[in-house]
Formats: C-alpha cells, structure tokens, sequence
C-alpha cells in the first residue's frame, strides 16, 4: 500500500460554513475492502440522500450493499448552518454515534460524527480547501505504508514530506502506539540518504550502558571489552538514527547527546580522539515538553534545551481517537488479507477510544482473526470494551410472510456470512427450502462469504 494510488478526484468544497465546507467521508464497509482508487469523499451542500441507488452514483463505488436499501437516509442543512441526519424507514436502521436514529428523527451531526448505513461506515467532517488538498496529496502518493483521510494527519504529513529532504533532526511526539516510528521511517525512506535507519528504544537502555551503547568503546574500556565495538550512533553513519522515547533517557546521557547534536563530534569510551558522523537524528516522545523540567536538579522527562536543538517544537502524530476515518483503511492493511465483519462489530471499532491507537487495533485485528475463525468477524470477537460500545440489533422478524422476498434473502445471506444453516435458524424454515429459495432467486451463498 506504500505504492502511489489513483487520484481520488476528491470534490472542491462549495456551500461553506466559516471557510469549511461540510463533508461526508466513506470510510470502510463491513463486507470488503473499498478500491483505493474510488473517491471517498462527498460535500453536502444543502440536502444529501443516500440509499442503495444512489451510492453509485455519490461515491463512484462499485461495492455493493445488500444491508443498505434504496433510500436509507437523508441529510439536510437547517437554517442554522447546521446538519442532521434522518432514517428514511431503511431495513436495517440507520446509526449515529452507536445509536440506533428513530425514524421520522432528526439528530445533528458533529465533526467526527460516526455514521452506519447498511455495511457502510461514514464520518462527517468540516474541512476548509487547503485540509482537502492536503489528503488529496497524501492520497495521490501516500507518505506513510497507508494513506489518510484524516485532515490533521494529512497537514502533519505534508510538513515530513518536505521535511525529509533538509536533513534537519526532528522530535516527533504523540502517545504511545501512534504510529512514531512508522513516520520516522518515512521520513528516512524520503530523505535520500543512503546509510541505513537504526532504532533504538531508550527507555530499554539501563542508565549505565547508554554512552557505550549510543558511542560504542574501545578495547579494554572497561573489564569486559576484550574487543573494540561500534557504538549506535556510529552504524547510523550516513543515515537515519532514531531516538524512540527519549524522554526516558537520564538527563546525564541528554546532556552527551544534546554535545553530539551541536557538533556531530563524539568520543567513543577508552579513546581520546574525537571522530565527526553524518548521521541525521529523529526523536520521540511520549511526554509533554515543559521548561521547567530543565532546571539543574530535574532528573527525568525531555530536557528543554535538547527538545529545542531537535526542533522549534515537536510535530504531535493525532491518536487514532481524533481520526476515525482512517480505521477502515488501517483494518484492511493490517487484515493483509480480504476479511468481513458483522456490521455491528465494524460500527464497534470507529466508537472506541483507541488509548493504544494504531498498535492497538493491530493486535485486536490479529486476534479477532483468529476468534472468528474464517467466519465474519462479530460483537463475541471483539474485546469487551470494544463490544460494549455498540448493542447488537435485536433479530427483526424480516419474515412475516410465508415467502422471503429476494431482497430480504440478501439481507439475510449478508448478516450470516451466507452460511445458510444459520439464516435458516433464524427463520425457522428447513436448510432445504431455503436453498431452493436461493437458486429461484440466482442467489449464490458463497458470494456473501
């Protein structure tokens, strides 16, 4: 996914609110993965309705959405500059922020508004011009293994991208799980240096082997050094050395640090020659920058005077809370493979609050595999605190009549992952029947797995 992708052709926004236009994003859907070629965005102006129908011809995609019926919802502009949401009588009900919306409702829509219709899954933004432009960038040549959809993330981006090239040090920030390393390693790949990107992790140093790791020793430096070893900083010659969590180095080991970043100069531990590197330095943190910390008697957290040789000030990744709309397209990198969710545990990923982030949902990803066992991926899958955001529909009786309709047999065949011994059971009809049900109505089980 690192690959440049198709432009999105996103819309220019028009019929804007205090320079930000109002814009419905398509963020992922339960059944598949959404072509990363297709737009994913739409403005509402005055009055938008979506529907079966009408989601060709709105989001130019070719996925089709037997859980979504002709005319699902409507949104609408009020008088106030507002935006509300209203369920047209769909099937399957319409959902905002993990709330079923009553028909014949109206429920305003919020900036990271969190919306389901069918298997679909939308986030309503505010976004001026230069946010659009910003993803449209990232979009047409992503910086990072995955593009965004997120405006804050996309302006972040834009600023690496050009920072890349300077060779300048950087200290990013974000809490843990965000993504920091990722970002550095896109920075080092469009940087063009050609030395190699080393990593380390701080906080995983004990104090007392900080300086000959990061400026390695010579022989006999100490009792056990009966050979000369490179130290860190060294192997990063010519490339990219990163600083993960530096925050939780000693403000002794800061101190040598902050004297290398001034003059590239270092003595490695037993020498008394001093040798000058080529290394460019990216730092991360999960801590706040406080002046104050860089009084003479503080003894943790990032000095001050170290944090402003690495930047004017750090460049702070979004935790994934603050941008749902990227959830659907990291599911699917994650996934590496075509996977399928019950709606309501794809609905259950874009409420939660994510305090591990993008980590986070790799790990529930990979388990959630594994629980489900090749079937759609359900609500018994999830993490309680996932699970618990979201209640399950209670099972509609969608047959009353003696016969199910096609389009219901649709719906019932999405929901079960087409198992059809389970559609079944819900119905309360022989597998038989139902199965002969299927093919008078050229329906293929296996189309819905």
């Amino acid at each position: 996914m690192s690959t440049p992708h198709t432009n999105p052709r996103l819309v220019t926004p028009t019929g804007e609110h205090d320079g930000k236009a109002a814009v419905l994003i398509l963020a992922g859907h339960a059944l598949k993965p959404l072509p990363l070629d297709r737009p994913r965005f739409s403005i509402v102006v005055d009055e938008m309705e979506i529907g079966r129908d009408l989601a060709n011809e709105t989001w130019s995609s070719d996925v089709e959405d037997p859980m979504m019926s002709r005319r699902h919802a409507r949104i609408t502009r009020t008088h106030a500059g507002d935006y509300t949401v209203s369920d047209l009588g769909s099937t399957n009900g319409t959902w905002l922020d993990g709330r079923a919306v009553p028909v014949g409702a109206a429920y305003k829509l919020e900036p990271g508004s969190v919306l389901v219709m069918g298997g679909h899954v939308f986030v309503f933004r505010r976004l001026s011009q230069d946010d659009v432009t910003a993803i449209r960038e990232d979009w047409s040549c992503p910086f990072g293994p995955v593009p965004t959809l997120s405006a804050g993330l996309a302006g972040l981006v834009r600023k690496l991208s050009r920072l890349a090239p300077s060779g300048v040090d950087i200290l990013l920030s974000g809490e843990t799980g965000v993504g920091k390393e990722v970002h550095a390693e896109a920075i080092h790949r469009s940087s063009g240096r050609k030395g190699p990107f080393i990593a380390i992790n701080c906080a995983a140093i004990p104090d007392n082997l900080v300086e000959s790791e990061l400026f390695g020793y010579a022989r006999g430096a100490h009792s056990t050094a009966d050979r000369g070893k490179p130290g860190l900083i060294e192997q990063a010659d010519g490339g990219t050395l990163f600083l993960d969590e530096i925050g939780e180095m000693s403000h002794t080991a800061q101190t040598k640090l902050l004297r290398f970043l001034q003059s590239r100069e270092f003595i490695s531990l037993g020498t008394t020659r001093s040798r000058t590197l080529d290394v460019r330095v990216i730092a991360a943190t999960n801590r706040s920058i406080d002046p104050a910390l860089d009084a003479p008697d503080a003894s943790e957290g990032l000095r001050y005077d170290l944090a402003a040789r690495l930047g004017p000030e750090p460049l702070t990744l979004p935790p994934l809370r603050d941008r749902p709309e990227d959830i659907g397209l990291l599911t699917d990198f994650f996934a590496k493979t075509e996977i399928e969710f019950v709606p309501e545990a794809f609905q259950a990923l874009f409420l939660h609050t994510w305090k591990g982030n993008v980590r986070e949902l790799e790990k529930v990803i990979a388990l959630a595999r594994v629980l489900a066992g090749g079937a759609p991926i359900g609500l018994e899958h999830l993490p309680v605190p996932l699970a618990s955001r979201v209640e399950a529909p209670p099972v509609k009786p969608v047959i009353q009549r003696k016969r199910p309709t096609r389009e219901e047999l649709r719906t019932l065949l999405s929901r079960h992952g087409g198992d059809v011994a389970r559609l079944a059971r819900e119905i309360g009809r022989q597998r038989t029947l139902v199965w002969r049900w299927l093919r008078e109505n050229q329906l293929r089980p296996d189309d819905y797995r």
